[in-house]
């Protein structure tokens, strides 16, 4: 196949200040190209100017950066606006066999909507309206321009939460697929240690500082289990206030803080500890959360994320608000049950078996709409 992918924010920008970098190919819309050359398909990245790295850098397929505009309106890291998107896609409109985009509130999606709609898929991620503007201009963009003007595409929620949002305006919508995740062969050990992970920014959205103080109260409640530790892995503003926390604990020997590790470190963290604990404010679909279950370790997480119902559905790990001590004697106490589901579940969010499952999920409507 010969697809064109259509991400403009590469990163997430922090208070909407774009970040400038030294590469892109540590993104997850990158892994996701390198997925579909490995399987043998022709891919193209349109990404949006503002994202492209300081330094020149050789790719292993095409990679367009396309100029925005009008950027005091629609801004670069929330809603850019790449009039070159038209002239691009009109021109490959009869080669192109596929065209992925990322949400329907983005004007690429609706432009690739409009020259070829039933070559374009929208894999959505959000589950609720954008809160901008008291959620006026995305109630106007899902009620007027998708139901009017997007009504022929096909749309791919990455989770249960985006499939109930979007179906509610879009009439063509499949089943969920998530984040695939890069894994490789030698990631795949379950031989566990006596050890808990968190992984976040230590920023207050995160909300890491409640996973320290859950793990202070299971080492009190639970002596038996005195051995283990909690690893921190993520650095952030509120480091120094989180140690200080830890410090007045006096649990500096059982919860420790890493700092930001390399991939291939954390995933051996992943690797080797018996559960991931997340307690986050605000998310959506959390990498580190199906991070953690490609590496064949269950989570325990509150259900702010959206993938926390792929969690209590496939029994990853424990799913649910207030979770606690017990909860994370509980993921020990039945780690054999969890990992082996976890194990099992991995196979299919690995990068490339989520490339395959999308151009799978797009066949399979177009063929059902002739």
């Amino acid at each position: 196949m010969n697809i064109i992918v259509i991400n403009p924010i590469l990163f997430t920008p922090e208070k909407e200040v774009v970040p400038f970098v030294q590469t892109i190919k540590e993104t997850m819309i990158y892994d996701l190209c390198m997925a579909y050359l490995r399987l043998g398909h022709s891919v193209t990245l349109l990404a949006a100017a503002d994202f492209k790295p300081a330094k020149e850098e050789a790719y292993d397929f095409e990679v367009v950066f396309l100029k925005s505009i009008w950027k005091r309106v629609f801004k670069p890291g929330l809603l850019p606006f790449m009039p070159g998107v038209w002239s691009y896609l009109r021109k490959r409109r009869h080669e192109v066999d596929m065209v992925l985009t990322s949400e329907t509130f983005s004007i690429p999606s609706f432009l690739s909507a409009l020259i070829v709609p039933s070559k374009t898929v929208v894999w959505q991620e959000l589950g609720a309206h954008n809160r901008k503007m008291k959620m006026l201009p995305s109630r106007i963009w899902y009620n007027v321009i998708a139901r009017c003007f997007m009504r022929k595409v096909w749309v791919i929620p990455r989770s249960y939460v985006s499939q109930r949002f979007i179906s509610k305006y879009m009439p063509r919508v499949g089943s969920p697929i998530g984040h695939g995740i890069v894994v490789k062969q030698n990631s795949i050990s379950t031989l566990k240690k006596n050890q808990l992970l968190t992984v976040g920014r230590l920023f207050w959205e995160k909300n890491i500082i409640s996973v320290i103080r859950k793990a202070a109260a299971f080492f009190s409640k639970y002596p038996q289990y005195n051995d283990y530790v909690l690893y921190v892995a993520g650095d952030g503003g509120l480091r120094d206030e989180y140690q200080e926390q830890i410090r007045k604990l006096g649990r500096e020997q059982q919860i420790i803080l890493l700092g930001k590790l390399p991939h291939e470190e954390l995933f051996r963290y992943y690797r080797e500890s018996k559960a991931s604990l997340f307690d986050s404010l605000r998310e959506l679909n959390m990498l580190a959360l199906m991070e953690s279950v490609a590496m064949s370790t269950p989570v325990v997480t509150n259900r702010v994320p959206f993938d926390s119902e792929v969690v209590e559905k496939e029994q990853l790990g424990i799913a649910r608000d207030d979770w606690d001590e017990d909860d994370i004697a509980r993921v020990i106490e039945e780690n054999d049950r969890f990992v082996a589901n976890c194990k099992k579940y991995a196979k299919s969010i690995t990068v490339d078996a989520v490339a395959q499952r999308i151009i799978d999920s797009f066949e399979q409507a177009s063929k059902e709409n002739i």
